[in-house]
């Protein structure tokens, strides 16, 4: 059974983004087990969706991202380009169905505390390019909610209504173990 196909995402049709991604990802991290592939998957869409949400893709939120993926073992420079490449296609326009296999794909990976690590670095992305839009807030709040995250208890500035006051903490800018 292929990758994809564990996933549920082959069943009804072709997803060419997420297939150009895991491809890229099977092609840089060819030792890797497919549960590693698949988290890294997860959380590269995860991110993909809050640097996109708000229309734009920031030259910091494009920045921030290219130094997380430098983050994860054996991902060579050529694999960090050919990941992000990938990433830059059409991930936010992912079908609703796909998107609750990832929320889910997450759920069974991680625990809560590390679900909490990826909300947090989703706060960080969010929060690279300045105080996070009231779209990126709203995406914010709706993965964390899929996620079992409580964002009041970990940036309670997100969780209220409006802009928020300041970009995340430095103890929330931490990575998640293992990198993206």
């Amino acid at each position: 059974m292929g990758l994809l196909a564990w996933l549920g995402l082959k069943q009804g049709g072709s997803f060419p983004n997420l297939d150009a991604l895991l491809k890229e990802l099977r092609t840089a991290l060819p030792d890797d087990e497919a549960v590693v592939l698949r988290y890294i998957a997860t959380v590269i869409v995860l991110l993909g969706k809050v640097a996109c949400v708000d229309g734009r893709f920031s030259s910091k939120e494009d920045e921030l991202l290219r130094e997380l993926l430098t983050h994860v073992d054996g991902l060579a420079p050529s694999g960090v380009d050919a990941v992000f490449n990938a990433l830059q296609g059409k991930l936010p326009a992912l079908q609703e169905g796909e998107v609750d296999r990832c929320y889910r794909e997450l759920k069974s990976l991680c625990n809560a505390s590390e679900r909490v690590e990826v909300v947090r670095l989703l706060i960080r992305l969010a929060a690279a390019d300045g105080a996070p839009t009231p779209a990126e807030r709203a995406e914010i709040q709706s993965i964390a909610e899929e996620l079992g995250v409580s964002l009041a208890d970990i940036e309670p500035d997100l969780s209220l209504p409006g802009p928020a006051s300041s970009p995340a903490a430095p103890e929330e800018q931490r990575e998640p173990r293992g990198g993206a």
